[in-house]
């Protein structure tokens, strides 16, 4: 057996310089004669003066027509070898190259696919695959080869099969090539001449199949870039359509295509295909009577190869996510015990302990196979959190769970606060109910989503592909996750600048915007504000507060002086609006207000209260948060150590004094509670009377 490798250039030889010897090392380690031939068409960077003297040991050839089919057909002719190999001039390959594909080459073969990867990889020292397994489909109106099967996710088979191969690396058995006639010079100078070749010989019922070990690897685009060079782009419309009106045979196919082709409302397409449809009808007379397969059987076989492979894919996303669970499991206990205990005995015995228990752990055992699939979205942090998380929570009910069977609940463990929170989302569970229950999938989110569980094999296809998206985003940026500091990074590295109500969709799944999506319920709003003495003169809101855990001198509250100079300010320069300190009543009251409500309403009463306000002046925090999703309009925000850029609205007040290089908000643990440089410039410097100033604009007065 010889192998004659054909390799058409173009203004290649800078391609030649680096990839060539690699082809000339695996043709000398060969156990069988390689013989390798460049085609030189239409270069100008002087390939044919310099390449032979720099590789005499390979035949140079000048091509006089200009593509890369007459290329191919032209080294073809010029060479000796019952198989042929097609290369690109960008393509590396191992020595082993060649020894590995004799296995492939036998006499019921027509082409060998090969498995190529990226030169280049993203990662360097990853193996970053581009083509795999071709599967044909069928897409507006054309046939589409462009979805391969990864190595990763193919059966165990003895043979696979291919339905495309990619035109830069594959082998072909000469006698086949032969018969067909060799490649359509009609398709040059490029585009889907490879495509053309192999799928006349499915027709014929030829085999073509995949080598998955074989592993040469392409610059991806060393000689043209389809993605940007506009010439490609319509070079591929054409020679598809070509390919269709020579290829395809199937009625329904064909109307398919016409339909499309017409309203496709391209006056320079439409001229440049007709000119020659009088050569592609007689050559599709030619193919039709050759054929023994029709388009549909070879769609039906592709397909059902397809949904063997997706089935494989599947249990190995589920074994890799089992194996997470595992370790995301140990790593809580971890954190725990850390934090526990001081001594590394103890640490080590309680980790021994938790790897025995999730050993044999027996939860999610016992599944059911049948009936509504269920789901719960774990939601944490405060109320700030909560509400952007339960605004993504409705988009997902809304996208995957609403008016379908499925069973969609909500855990947090403030599940008091929820029914006052959202009135979209209606069923709410514990969290020892959600530990205790089986459901199909478990995600919990604080600032971007994460996947605890899933039954892959039950959830439908849309969710499905969300779910991988969630596992894809956490397998490469692993770094976010990391405890305790994720919330930092998360929002500073992983999502930099982006807004915080965006972040939980880290994927661009559901199009987040900050006109939310989440409707809080309100209630009894007249008598609220009759109850309060609200109702006759209007008033604005203020706090200084950190929520129901309130941290003193927190790193998040502006000073306590200037908030009451701002409050005698007001009271000065606007008498006709009441000023109502609200809030849980943890913190130092204000002492000047009005009136003094922390403390002294429900959640219900607080809505009311903060939408009907004029305005709110608060730290960025939960409250602010509230009146953005109840849409009750403005509030004037002081920023420190959390970020406008993030957590600022657009109808807002958002001061900052930016006095401080950097926003510490998650930088440490106690971020909170101490300020990085001890003197809290940020807030110290948003001075009363620039936020009175700000005021007084906004308000009109």
């Amino acid at each position: 057996m010889k192998i004659a490798v054909v390799i058409p250039s173009k203004n290649g030889l800078h391609h030649m310089k680096e990839c060539l010897p690699t082809v000339l090392a695996a043709a000398k380690k060969s156990t069988v004669p390689v013989s390798v031939t460049v085609v030189v068409g239409d270069s100008a960077d002087g390939s044919m003066q310099e390449a032979p003297v720099l590789f005499p040991q390979v035949k140079f050839l000048e091509n006089p027509k200009h593509g890369a089919s007459s290329a191919r057909n032209l080294g073809v002719s010029d060479s000796q070898g019952e198989w042929l190999c097609f290369l690109d001039n960008d393509v590396f390959v191992d020595e082993d190259f060649f020894n590995t594909a004799q296995k492939y080459l036998r006499p019921d073969v027509f082409c060998v696919a090969c498995a190529g990867y990226c030169a280049y990889p993203k990662k360097a020292g990853a193996w970053e695959q581009l083509d795999g397994v071709k599967l044909l489909g069928w897409k507006k109106g054309f046939p589409r080869f462009t979805h391969n099967i990864y190595n990763e996710f193919l059966p165990e088979m003895v043979e696979y099969p291919s339905w495309g191969v990619q035109g830069a690396y594959f082998f072909c058995q000469r006698s086949y090539f032969d018969l067909l006639g060799g490649f359509d010079e009609n398709l040059d100078p490029y585009m889907l001449e490879e495509t053309d070749l192999v799928y006349r010989g499915l027709k014929r019922g030829w085999k073509v199949i995949y080598a998955p070990d074989t592993k040469p690897r392409h610059k991806c685009g060393g000689t043209i870039n389809s993605k940007k060079n506009k010439f490609t782009q319509f070079l591929s419309k054409r020679n598809r359509t070509w390919f269709v009106w020579k290829n395809v045979h199937d009625t329904s196919l064909c109307l398919a295509h016409w339909l499309r082709f017409i309203l496709s409302f391209s006056p320079r397409l439409w001229k440049e295909c007709l000119r020659e449809y009088s050569v592609f009808h007689q050559t599709a007379l030619h193919e039709k009577s050759a054929r023994k397969k029709t388009d549909l059987e070879l769609l039906e076989e592709s397909n059902k190869f397809e949904q063997k492979c997706n089935t494989k894919e599947v249990e190995l996303r589920q074994q890799k996510l089992n194996i997470k669970l595992g370790v995301d499991y140990l790593q809580a206990r971890l954190n725990r015990y850390t934090h526990k205990y001081n001594s590394v005995n103890k640490i080590a015995t309680h980790m021994m302990w938790a790897c025995l228990l999730s050993a044999i752990s027996k939860k999610q055992k016992n599944k059911p196979l049948s009936g509504p699939i269920r789901i719960c979205l774990t939601i944490e942090g405060g109320m700030g959190d909560m509400l952007m998380s339960l605004n993504w929570a409705t988009a997902f009910y809304i996208k995957f769970c609403k008016e379908k069977n499925i069973n969609f609940f909500v855990c947090c463990h403030k599940i008091s606060l929820l029914p006052h929170l959202t009135e979209t989302l209606t069923c709410f569970v514990s969290e020892s109910e959600r530990d205790s229950q089986y459901f199909d999938l478990k995600i919990t989110c604080n600032r971007s989503p994460i996947v605890q569980y899933a039954n892959l094999q039950r959830l439908p296809t849309g969710l499905l592909g969300y779910v991988e998206k969630l596992l894809d985003l956490e397998r490469e940026n692993k770094y976010f996750l990391t405890v305790p500091y994720k919330d930092c990074i998360t929002q500073n590295i992983l999502s930099n600048l982006q807004k915080r109500w965006a972040q939980p969709d880290l994927v661009n799944e559901f199009n987040l915007q900050e006109d939310w999506i989440l409707s809080v319920p309100i209630e009894q709003e007249k008598e609220t504000l009759q109850k309060f003495g609200l109702t006759t003169k209007k008033y604005i809101t203020i706090n200084r507060e950190v929520g129901d855990t309130q941290l003193v001198d927190s790193t998040k509250l502006w000073p306590l002086e200037y908030y009451r100079k701002l409050i005698a300010d007001l009271k000065e320069t606007a008498p006709q609006y009441q000023i109502i300190e609200v809030g849980c009543g943890k913190g130092e009251r204000l002492g000047n207000a009005d009136k003094n409500l922390a403390g002294k309403t429900s959640l219900e009463e607080i809505k009311v209260i903060l939408k009907h306000a004029l305005l709110h002046i608060d730290s960025e925090g939960g409250l602010v948060h509230l009146r953005h999703a109840l849409k009750g309009g403005a509030s004037c925000v002081f920023f420190g150590p959390s970020s406008p850029a993030v957590l600022g609205y657009s109808e807002n007040l958002n001061l900052c004094s930016h006095a401080c290089p950097i926003h510490c908000e998650f930088y440490s643990r106690a971020w909170q509670e101490s300020c990085i440089k001890k003197n809290h410039i940020c807030m110290n410097t948003i001075m009363e009377k620039d936020a009175l100033k700000q005021i007084q604009i906004k308000l009109g007065v």
